[in-house]
């Protein structure tokens, strides 16, 4: 496995997640991220594994790296940079302030059902990017969150992507998983039972229950997420990261994917 040292390389300030401040720096045309609440940097590997398996296209990929700042190693993964020089990135959240002066999470906190908080998102989205097709990609993003119990897909964690040089937009590529699978080990202790563990999970940034939220979305744009993968491709797949990862965040990542399947076999 790649080892990194970062030691003389200025961090890149957090970019509002709610659950903690992820160590990331870019490099080269590559972003580096180390763990910081568990074990996000397998979550993005696994998630990213996954979707491999998917019919979702436009997606970040992520490889283990271990990286080294002064004596300290930690885990952490690595991926492309998906932006051209000329591009910006441009989370939901900003979007919205830029446009009707107050943030997408107080606009959504006014309205009490969920397929109406979706429906404004992607209309708004829409009307002010020009992009057409987002409450299909947002219904993929919502599906995939139910399935990995992302648990951090706030309105800063959903974006856009514009050239700066043009002023044209395109959709963002999936990224950002790594509070998935109960990696946050501070709310999810590994000594914990994990289907008492899943079953409290929270989601965002349309409703706390993932169900919710991804079924408005089906019930608005239909079902856009399908997998191809089976039980020995995750067993492979763990096997395959095993020395890269600790033996028993391994073990976790697989016992909630396999139970995932379990529960969201209407995905394969």
């Amino acid at each position: 496995m790649e080892r990194i040292n970062l030691d003389s390389v200025i961090r890149v300030p957090a970019n509002h997640t709610s659950k903690g401040d992820q160590p990331k720096w870019e490099v080269n045309g590559k972003w580096y991220k180390a763990d910081h609440l568990g074990y996000e940097s397998l979550s993005e590997v696994l998630v990213s594994r996954l979707l491999e398996h998917s019919n979702a296209g436009n997606f970040v990929r992520y490889d283990p790296v271990e990286i080294e700042i002064g004596r300290q190693i930690m885990n952490g993964c690595v991926s492309e940079n998906f932006r051209a020089k000329s591009e910006a990135l441009i989370p939901l959240e900003r979007l919205h302030r830029a446009f009707i002066g107050r943030g997408l999470a107080a606009e959504l906190a006014k309205m009490g059902d969920v397929v109406e908080r979706i429906k404004y998102t992607v209309d708004f989205v829409e009307a002010q990017t020009g992009l057409t097709g987002f409450g299909q990609y947002l219904t993929l993003l919502l599906e995939l969150d139910a399935f990995s119990l992302n648990e951090d897909r706030h309105t800063n964690n959903i974006a856009v992507i514009t050239d700066e040089d043009t002023g044209e937009f395109r959709l963002c590529p999936i990224f950002d998983n790594g509070l998935a699978l109960l990696a946050d080990t501070n709310d999810y202790p590994l000594n914990e039972d994990v289907y008492d563990c899943i079953d409290r999970v929270k989601a965002k940034p349309f409703s706390r229950d993932f169900n919710e939220q991804a079924e408005a979305a089906v019930s608005l744009y239909g079902s856009q997420l399908r997998f191809d993968f089976d039980r020995p491709y995750v067993e492979n797949m763990i096997l395959e990261l095993d020395n890269q990862f600790p033996p028993d965040t391994l073990s976790r990542g697989r016992d909630v994917l396999l139970e995932q399947m379990r529960r969201y076999s209407v995905l394969f």
